[in-house]
């Protein structure tokens, strides 16, 4: 992203250098699948629930729990976000 800002002349390369280390340095951890299950518990929400609040199918959570897959982009950060602040940070 930033890379594209720089070559319209909108940001310079120092700059673009500092988004480009906080973006990589703002990558949440990827989570296994005990990892989901857990968070999904603690927070006493069934699977759709938590697909709800991600806005992902619940097949997608269900196969995370199941180790199938993996979450990625916008639902990893979500599911970190849950981890240490709790459900009711995200809704």
């Amino acid at each position: 992203m930033a890379e594209r800002f720089h070559q319209t002349g909108t940001i310079d390369k120092i700059t673009m250098r500092q988004i480009n280390a906080l973006t990589e340095q703002a990558q949440p951890p990827q989570m296994s699948a005990e990892d989901i299950r857990t968070l999904r518990l603690r927070e006493g929400i069934s699977q759709g629930v938590l697909a709800t609040i991600l806005n992902m199918s619940s097949e997608s959570v269900q196969k995370w729990e199941q180790g199938k897959s993996k979450p990625q982009g916008a639902a990893l950060r979500l599911l970190s976000i849950i981890q240490r602040n709790g459900v009711k940070a995200v809704i």
